[in-house]
């Protein structure tokens, strides 16, 4: 009885001392949007140094940083915040938002959906909105577009594999669906859409997502074998529909010779990108999952056209040598830039951290008039970026995330501005790679 008397008395205790202090609930908080952008409106998201699965998001002001100094992001907590929604590092943001096609990565799959991200009023990102995306593949290869704050696509191959979903990023509500089945039967009368087993064999803008001058286009991939993005060593080409975006009507399925993929099955990965004068260009790695590999090349598709250029092509390995790849690309101010390992890339499936440390990428800028002629960036070289493009463009310049593993290699971020003076932005430690800057703004 004392023993019992004894535990109500500091039960009460306990009870009292709560109740008289302010304790903050975060999830009264966690979920209220921020609305005012003047400060903390740069978003840098980084990947794990020891696992590329986990993405955490730092929101901070550009204008404090010390370009010189080297960051810990985590101790650093007055300048840069944490926070860590549980979603890779999207490609497309419009306004306040940044859209994500993958949550809770763990190693070969991830959870499919369209999750669109904001920071809260603690300057914290987090998912304000979702469209569930179904699933049905080892490997939901995914891709986004978005044209304005009211219209943009995306590829949800569980649901319709040769379909492309039209939806509303604002309103986060589906507007519609094209159908690209009776196309792709006209353009190929002998495909294969499923196998035995009735898994889908031909995909759609799981690769190439992306508008052009009132068109959409949209990437088409015959598969080998369900499950994977394998393609058969005997198709020599890479396919793209074209599709009017004001009568949502397929017009033609065009192709390029010489390669049959552009980008990566991973949906961070953006590898198309548009010149201001309307010229579409195509980033080919040359990577076929199990299979063999094709030569890395970029192509593109000219202003007022909806067929490739058949005159113009930067062709990697007869520039740097054989087995070389360009992993990422952008196009700024009339130059295009990319990420082209020093020596031969090692597409390998099982490839260890340790693998991939030994892979050194530099940078590099095109005068698209003499796409022989490429000049070296003074930055130094980075590891691998599979599940990113090292590029982005953010107040009228270019940013350069440079990610290393290695303690003493640079690791943060360069931009270069419009009359090409490059400038060294932001330091972080190595155990934080990043992979995207984002600017949000009402």
């Amino acid at each position: 009885m004392r023993n019992f008397m004894k535990r109500r008395y500091i039960f009460w205790i306990v009870m009292m001392i709560l109740t008289s202090c302010q304790v903050e609930n975060l999830s009264d908080t966690i979920n209220v949007p921020k609305s005012d952008f003047d400060d903390f409106n740069y978003v840098l998201a980084t990947e794990d140094a020891s696992d590329v699965d986990i993405t955490s998001f730092f929101a901070f002001n550009l204008s404090q940083i010390d370009p010189f100094h080297s960051y810990d992001l985590l101790k650093d907590n007055q300048l840069f915040i944490n926070s860590n929604p549980s979603t890779s590092s999207g490609h497309a943001s419009v306004n306040q938002y940044v859209f994500s096609m993958a949550k809770d990565k763990k190693g070969y799959s991830s959870t499919p959906g369209l999750y669109r991200l904001t920071l809260n009023e603690e300057n914290r990102m987090y998912i304000d909105n979702e469209l569930h995306i179904s699933r049905d593949n080892l490997f939901p290869a995914r891709q986004i577009c978005i044209v304005n704050a009211h219209l943009g696509y995306f590829y949800d191959e569980g649901k319709a594999p040769q379909s492309i979903q039209i939806f509303d990023p604002t309103e986060m509500v589906l507007k519609g669906v094209i159908n690209l089945h009776d196309a792709i039967q006209s353009f190929r009368p002998d495909a294969k859409f499923v196998d035995v087993s009735g898994n889908n064999l031909i995909r759609t803008g799981s690769l190439v997502l992306d508008h052009k001058e009132g068109k959409l286009l949209v990437s088409v991939v015959f598969l080998e074998a369900a499950n994977f993005n394998l393609i058969a060593d005997s198709e020599k080409n890479f396919y793209l529909a074209v599709i009017d975006i004001a009568t949502n009507q397929v017009e033609k399925i065009i192709s390029y010779e010489g390669a049959k993929t552009v980008g990566f099955y991973v949906s961070e990965n953006k590898a198309t990108s548009a010149d201001e004068n309307g010229d579409l260009y195509f980033c080919s790695w040359g990577w076929n999952q199990f299979n063999a590999p094709s030569p890395s090349k970029i192509f593109r598709i000219l202003h007022g056209q909806t067929e490739f250029d058949p005159n113009w092509v930067i062709d990697i390995e007869d520039l740097f040598g054989p087995g070389r790849i360009a992993q990422s690309m952008i196009v700024y101010n009339h130059k295009i830039y990319l990420h082209v390992s020093d020596e031969s890339y090692q597409f390998a499936d099982n490839a260890t951290d340790d693998m991939l440390k030994t892979i050194k990428m530099s940078y590099y800028v095109f005068d698209p008039s003499q796409p022989e002629n490429p000049q070296k960036l003074d930055i130094g070289s980075s590891n691998t970026s599979s599940r990113m493009n090292v590029f982005s463009i953010l107040d009228d310049k270019l940013f350069i995330c440079v990610p290393n593993y290695e303690t003493g290699k640079f690791n943060g971020l360069y931009s270069i501005d419009r009359n090409g003076v490059m400038k060294k932005e932001l330091t972080i430690d190595n155990k934080y790679r990043p992979t995207r800057l984002y600017k949000l703004h009402e």
